[in-house]
């Protein structure tokens, strides 16, 4: 009834072990391509141990601490002339999803979010914005209609988000993932590891078995961590025998897939107390409920522990977007007021190709603000789509989106 989304590891690198990229004529000789090579091992061994219980696994995934702890930011050249080398490294052990890590700064925002992702799909990043960070959030918005200008479809904003300054490192869900720096790291040089799930249809068939809300606490708690225990128990034994490794817990979000059945907003639809579907009445309670019982199973967890209502990344979502049948509409607003009482935030969502500025920076501190007041991780992760106006169609070429109408903020 699920997958694993993402086996992600967390490495915190230092600039000793990228100070030999650019003087390298051989990266397979270099400190960090030996670093990138064993963690690329031991994931593809966890993997293989999971898939051996039955389980898939669709992605391993590695996230660092910032990189401004650890490249040269010298020079924009300079920088982005290591981040060529390492998406060589990546190339070269077929790594698919690395994430250099936050950036702390409006200036490093502006500076090296468009230069770092354009032309790079592997490589995914983030900002970390404050509530009140006006400078910051305007960085970020700007980044944003930046990137959505890169390609033809705007697609380079599936690997950059802004995520609140409450986002502890250790979720593996990108392009928030990240390790923890060199200062928090204490100069320990252990390799972490959680996991996050694709689990829509978990979710509906969980919820279905529910009659009323105060049996989410009792029997979709109960079903949900029956169904998940084993997979956490197998990642946590493999890494337990895996010297400099440790294990720091699941992800336990709802998370929808593509898949038919997939979608996490059905499965709360589905509930006999929600009236006019997700944009209806009875959402946040049952959200809040949820959110409640999956950051409570009694396993260590780490990450989000939310629901995840991404637009592009839930059929069911794009479906009402779409005009389909719905008693009641759903808008960047009602996202947010869910994100309240559970998470991600602001996820995926579609913008016309000349949105302000301004409105995406005021996205961006509502949800800076949320997250702060109610201490929780949340997100913000919008593509503003060229040649598109609100109410038109996108036209996303990828295996991790479906389509949907435009928004407007």
């Amino acid at each position: 009834m699920f997958v694993v989304r993402s086996i992600c590891a967390f490495v915190t690198i230092s600039p000793s072990d990228v100070a030999d990229l650019l003087s390298s004529d051989d990266l397979e000789q270099t400190k960090l391509f030996s670093l990138l090579s064993k963690v690329s091992e031991g994931l593809l061994k966890l993997k293989e141990v999971v898939e051996k219980e039955g389980y898939v696994v669709q992605t391993v995934r590695i996230a660092t601490n910032t990189f401004t702890e650890y490249l040269d930011l010298s020079t924009p050249e300079t920088t982005l002339a290591q981040v060529n080398k390492i998406d060589a490294i990546l190339e070269k052990l077929e790594i698919h999803f690395f994430n250099l890590g936050p950036c702390l700064t409006p200036s490093q925002t502006s500076t090296y979010v468009p230069l770092l992702l354009a032309g790079r799909s592997r490589i995914s990043m983030s900002s970390i914005v404050h509530a009140c960070d006006l400078s910051h959030a305007s960085a970020s918005a700007a980044a944003i209609i930046s990137l959505s200008k890169q390609t033809s479809d705007g697609i380079n904003n599936f690997r950059y988000c802004m995520q609140s300054s409450t986002s502890l490192p250790g979720a593996p869900f990108f392009p928030a993932a990240h390790a923890a720096n060199l200062l928090e790291n204490g100069g320990r040089d252990n390799i972490r590891v959680a996991i996050g799930l694709e689990n829509g249809k978990l979710a509906n068939a969980g919820l279905a078995k529910c009659e009323t809300m105060h049996d989410i606490g009792t029997k979709f708690r109960d079903f949900y961590k029956s169904a998940v225990s084993p997979v956490v128990r197998s990642v946590a034994g493999a890494v337990k025998n895996m010297a400099g490794w440790e294990y720091i817990g699941l992800d336990s979000s709802l998370n929808p897939s593509l898949d038919e059945g997939g979608s996490v907003a059905s499965a709360i639809e589905g509930c006999s107390w929600v009236n006019g579907g997700i944009g209806g009445t009875g959402v946040i309670g049952t959200a809040a409920a949820i959110t409640t019982c999956i950051q409570d199973l009694g396993l260590m967890k780490t990450g989000y522990c939310g629901i995840m209502l991404p637009v592009c990344e839930d059929r069911r979502l794009s479906e009402i977007q779409d005009g389909g049948r719905c008693k009641a509409s759903y808008d960047v607003s009602h996202l947010m007021n869910v994100s309240s009482v559970c998470g991600v935030g602001v996820d995926t969502v579609p913008l016309p190709c000349d949105v302000e500025e301004d409105d995406v920076r005021g996205v961006i501190l509502d949800v800076a603000g949320l997250a702060e007041r109610w201490n929780k991780p949340l997100s913000v992760r919008m593509f503003p789509v060229p040649g598109k106006r609100k109410g038109e169609r996108t036209e996303f070429d990828s295996p991790y989106l479906c389509n949907t109408k435009v928004f407007e903020l």
